[in-house]
């Protein structure tokens, strides 16, 4: 999948052909899927492509942006600000560590929605799943191999065997 900002294609293309032949399509693979990943967390702001990364508004507004279009007629009483704050808390109550829950909540919800795991969190509560995203918009190969390289090691992956 290409880039949807066209400098960064660009800068892709330079990059492999500044490598040694044999190591091109494994980085040619790793431009793919990380332009997939950008493009699934740009989701939630809703545009297509960028001219260039300076016209595009600052993420957490875009999210709050598009929550408001995604809200439903059946919820006026919910603005998309205090949806995203009950999402927040989700989100917090979901952290698998009480270290990294504290740090989250004490960042604030301004923070947390320029990162890539509460926009994930919000793009998966509208039924958006990343792995769904990323089947649809990579090759056979490249989907497989993001799946493989996802599994976590076990001694038989570290023993080859």
């Amino acid at each position: 999948m290409r880039h949807p900002i066209e400098k960064y294609n660009q800068n892709q293309a330079e990059a492999l052909a500044s490598l040694p032949e044999d190591q091109r399509e494994w980085m040619a693979r790793m431009f793919r899927i990380g332009n997939a990943t950008y493009c699934y967390y740009n989701r939630a702001k809703e545009l297509a492509v960028f001219d260039s990364a300076d016209q595009s508004t600052p993420p957490a507004q875009d999210l709050l942006d598009w929550l408001e279009q995604q809200l439903s007629p059946k919820t006026p009483s919910r603005s998309a600000q205090e949806l995203l704050q009950i999402y927040f808390e989700e989100y917090l109550e979901g952290l698998p560590h009480d270290g990294l829950r504290r740090a989250e909540k004490a960042a604030g919800l301004e923070k947390a929605k320029t990162s890539f795991p509460f926009r994930r969190y919000v793009l998966e509560r509208h039924d958006m799943g990343m792995d769904e995203f990323l089947r649809q918009h990579l090759s056979e190969e490249d989907y497989a191999f993001h799946v493989e390289c996802g599994k976590p090691l076990t001694d038989d992956n570290e023993s080859g065997s």
